[in-house]
């Protein structure tokens, strides 16, 4: 592999949680891919929450969403200043985040509790935050996705999005993080594979000059480098293939090409575009501002004096437990009683598949002196499960029943499902582990929580609300369905 990447000599490298073990062992790997490639960065998408590649000796992060809940902007760029520490004992220079995405449409899964809320001046000034912490620990902040995947519930992983959104609706809304963002001092942003017909009708955003080079350079006056989403990703790969992708991106004003899964396709990009630089289709002045900032970007982190956080893991609690929201009714379980968690589960919940057993809210509840235990269910759950559950806990009275639901949303059998429980136990606590959106799906739920991830830090931040160890101080980040009360 080394010998196909020194042949290849790419300007910076992408690791996935498919290269990392441990912080240690991550180190170890950079240092290894320096002294075959030279000088050259090392990115990791490190957002927190469940996008978070370093996890094995690393401090956990909560979700963008959670610290969306926190509203503060002093702990955001604490946050950014922890995972930079993380990243640079990790050898990385790069952290693709923070998602500037506003978080419009209930049905995506995509972005969800990786953007810190809905409204734009609230993600502006946490955006903008974690971006100066990441910076001040020697990280290159990458804001993304430029300009904003939030307004559709479609994966540009799997298909091509379109946001319908007017050119001024566009400027009012989710324009505004990436303004504050690049202010901040961001030193790069990386492109969305989404097409804004008010902006340009016929290009996603990564294949367009009028995006990355006449809103984003000249409008915005971004002087940094500008990456792609991998063009891998069928929003693109499918509509014109890879290779041609990245032609036309660094034509629009791309600096940096994202190859996720094949070395094949990348040295077909490299040939690609050597022959469209001999054939003028490429000029010889935007490939060298390309290469001239990638090698500025190098430079800078080059002399960058680190700070680091005295204690990260302090604020990765704070967060989490800060977050918790009290939507209605009252948090604090009777301590006097035993509890049952029923627990919506599934992969599907997440997005992202860590191959990890789920943290657990039953465990944080019994390491704090109660009594209590968990019935898993799927997402999705079939009717004849759902009177077994019922019939167990009609069995169990004199219980603290508490509902840790996922997405429901988004998934009607698990709605149903909720729906019948809490027709037997009007009294239960109702937990939103992920995106509160569901929460407006039960407006008869008396107790309703919100945590932002499902997490250990979540769980442990959560049963400290539930046990009336901390107060429920979070707000929440997003406007529910208009069901909600």
């Amino acid at each position: 592999m080394l010998e196909e990447l020194r042949e290849l000599s790419p300007g910076a490298i992408l690791l996935f949680s498919r290269n990392i073990t441990s912080v240690e062992a991550t180190r170890a790997l950079a240092d290894a891919l320096r002294a075959a490639l030279g000088d050259v960065l090392i990115a990791i998408d490190q957002e927190g929450g469940r996008v978070a590649r370093l996890r094995l000796g690393a401090t956990p992060v909560p979700s963008m969403m959670a610290l969306g809940a926190c509203g503060d902007e002093g702990l955001a760029e604490r946050v950014g200043l922890s995972i930079a520490g993380d990243l640079r004992r990790a050898g990385a220079d790069v952290d693709f985040a923070p998602v500037l995405d506003l978080a419009l449409e209930p049905q995506s899964a995509i972005v969800g509790t990786r953007s810190f809320g809905d409204e734009p001046a609230r993600v502006a000034a946490l955006g903008a935050a974690v971006t100066r912490g990441l910076q001040r620990g020697g990280v290159a902040a990458t804001l993304k996705h430029f300009p904003g995947h939030g307004a559709t519930e479609f994966d540009s992983h799997a298909e091509l999005p379109v946001v319908g959104a007017g050119g001024a609706t566009l400027r009012e809304r989710e324009l505004v993080p990436f303004a504050a963002g690049i202010a901040a001092g961001a030193r790069c942003v990386m492109s969305a594979h989404v097409v804004f017909p008010a902006l340009d009708a016929e290009r996603p955003a990564t294949l367009s000059p009028t995006i990355l080079t006449g809103l984003l350079r000249d409008e915005l006056g971004f002087a940094g480098v500008c990456v792609t989403d991998c063009l891998e990703m069928d929003a693109v790969a499918a509509h014109g293939g890879s290779v041609a992708a990245a032609v036309a991106a660094l034509r629009a004003g791309a600096d940096l090409l994202t190859v996720s899964h094949t070395l094949g396709v990348a040295r077909q990009m490299r040939t690609a575009l050597a022959h469209a630089l001999e054939a003028g289709t490429i000029e010889d002045e935007r490939m060298r501002q390309a290469v001239a900032r990638v090698d500025d970007l190098r430079r800078c982190l080059a002399r960058a004096q680190p700070q680091t956080d005295p204690d990260p893991h302090w604020v990765a609690h704070q967060v989490a437990r800060r977050a918790i929201t009290l939507v209605r009714g009252r948090a604090r379980l009777d301590l006097n009683e035993p509890a049952t968690v029923v627990s919506f589960e599934g992969e599907s919940a997440d997005g992202v598949g860590s191959g990890t057993e789920r943290a657990s809210l039953n465990r944080a509840l019994r390491t704090r002196g109660m009594r209590s235990e968990i019935l898993r269910v799927p997402l999705e759950p079939e009717p004849e499960m759902v009177e077994h559950l019922r019939a167990v806990l009609a069995a169990q009275r004199g219980r603290n029943v508490v509902i840790v639901m996922r997405r429901a949303h988004r998934h009607r059998s698990q709605r149903s499902a909720i729906d019948a429980l809490l027709a037997s136990t009007p009294q239960a606590w109702l937990v939103s582990a992920l995106e509160p959106f569901d929460v407006g799906c039960f407006p008869r739920a008396r107790n309703v929580l919100c945590s932002y991830g499902d997490g250990a830090l979540e769980c442990e931040a959560l049963a400290d609300v539930l046990t009336g160890r901390a107060g429920a101080g979070g707000k929440l980040p997003v406007r529910l369905p208009a069901s909600a009360p």
